[in-house]
């Protein structure tokens, strides 16, 4: 009897955090291909199990669609507002014409389903799912027909729900988990090994359990990060803000890099004795503003390995480099419960003033003036012409603007006037000796 309450404990358990749905679907589609309509019926049929699951969830499908509709407006208005400065600049008004812009508007609208198949964020809720049919209608090609498993996270559905509906969200949406392991003096086939993954996967793993279990409290998730991922993080780390759009997916995210260089130092085959030794850095990269919240080095470790075969030897290895970040992983766990996060990062341009002491004095100003927004304030660039300023906020751009411009008539030691020109994402502060 003790152990089938047991049972019907677990399972009561495990049926209230997941949702297991059958869907089946027949659509029209705008596309032709196998792969693109599979990603546009699994949105589909996720919707279709939302409509039954959120009901559950003492929520309204109705309402969620509504609001849904209502932030992705928002959030399309600002995607075009980024993507026509990064492709003709902050003063795009005074090259193009009104319709001109309106023309680059008008081609924006063919990402208008994608963006907002991302912004909905229904893949993120699903712990797995599989096609048990998918069928291309012979007469219409852009119409298909479905039959998909879908298994529905209910935690992870009702966040979503809170975000969406109330509003309710924490500073940092996700945790993003990269590794990086550079191997010396070995390869992979060395380890009896295909590819990096079949040694990483198990690392990640670990690491993501262990985050799981040690989640601060500022954060609503951790992941992994997946190629699509890491093809984003290549991107945005070779590109400056203003030249790059951060899909929906990694708003408000910070990316946990850990970096190891991992070198096999003694192999002695009459001994079955092999010696490791690694090294590394763990960083942590906030996405929206490009900052390096965290920073730790990994000292050198060292490990000899005897009479293990060739699956016993991978192991120990992994064992070994699991332990190696998990002081640093703590140290960022209180960083980020210690810091609610920017969500705001804003180019400061100064000119006109005479010297350096000027601009500081100015950055301590505006570091007054912004304690309400948490401020701060990094010096980019100084030269005797420019200085380029880079502003991290929480809150509303608007906020920073009001601030700069109550700085307008501040006099300075050697009797300036501050005057501010707004210019798109980018803000310029003249000097102007009176």
């Amino acid at each position: 009897m003790k152990y089938l309450l047991l049972f019907l404990i677990l399972i009561s358990n495990i049926s209230w955090a997941q949702l297991i749905n059958t869907v089946e679907l027949n659509e029209k589609l705008n596309v032709t291909s196998e792969a693109e309509a599979k990603k546009e019926l699994l949105h589909l049929a996720t919707l279709k199990s939302f409509e039954k699951a959120i009901p559950e969830l003492g929520y309204s499908f109705d309402e969620f669609q509504e609001k849904l509709k209502i932030l992705f407006a928002d959030y399309f208005n600002n995607y075009k507002d980024q993507k026509i400065v990064e492709k003709f600049g902050a003063k795009y008004k005074e090259s193009l014409s009104k319709t001109e812009i309106n023309a680059f508007f008008t081609t924006l609208e063919n990402d208008k389903h994608t963006l907002l198949v991302g912004f909905s964020r229904t893949s993120e809720v699903l712990r797995s799912y599989s096609f048990a049919l998918i069928k291309q209608n012979e007469k219409d090609p852009y119409t298909w027909a479905t039959k998909v498993h879908v298994d529905i996270d209910k935690n992870k559905l009702g966040r979503l729900l809170n975000k969406i509906i109330k509003g309710e969200s924490k500073p940092i949406g996700k945790i993003i988990l990269m590794t990086e392991i550079e191997p010396q003096d070995f390869t992979w086939q060395d380890l009896g090994l295909e590819n990096e993954k079949i040694f990483i996967n198990p690392l990640n793993k670990s690491w993501l359990k262990w985050f799981n279990e040690n989640l601060p409290s500022t954060v609503e998730e951790v992941v992994g990060c997946e190629s699509d991922c890491m093809n984003f993080f290549r991107k945005w780390s070779e590109s400056h803000l203003d030249e790059i759009s951060i899909p929906e997916e990694f708003r408000n995210a910070v990316f946990l890099v850990v970096n190891l260089k991992v070198k096999r130092t003694v192999v002695l085959e009459n001994l079955q004795e092999t010696d490791f030794k690694w090294e590394g850095r763990t960083l942590l990269h906030d996405l929206t503003t490009k900052r390096v919240v965290g920073s730790f080095p990994l000292p050198i470790e060292k490990r000899t390995f005897r009479r293990l075969d060739q699956k016993a030897l991978n192991s120990g290895i992994i064992s070994s480099l699991y332990r190696s970040p998990l002081t640093s992983f703590m140290q960022f766990k209180k960083t980020l419960e210690q810091k609610s996060g920017f969500n705001r990062v804003s180019k400061l341009v100064l000119k006109g003033y005479k010297h350096l002491g000027d601009v500081l004095q100015l950055n301590e100003l505006l570091k007054t003036r912004g304690t309400s927004l948490g401020l701060e304030i990094v010096l980019q660039t100084f030269s005797k012409d420019e200085s380029n300023l880079l502003c991290f906020y929480q809150g509303e751009e608007k906020s920073f603007t009001h601030i700069l411009s109550g700085i307008k008539e501040v006099k300075l030691t050697h009797g300036y006037t501050l005057v501010n020109e707004f210019t798109g994402i980018h803000h310029v502060i003249k000097f102007v000796t009176e």
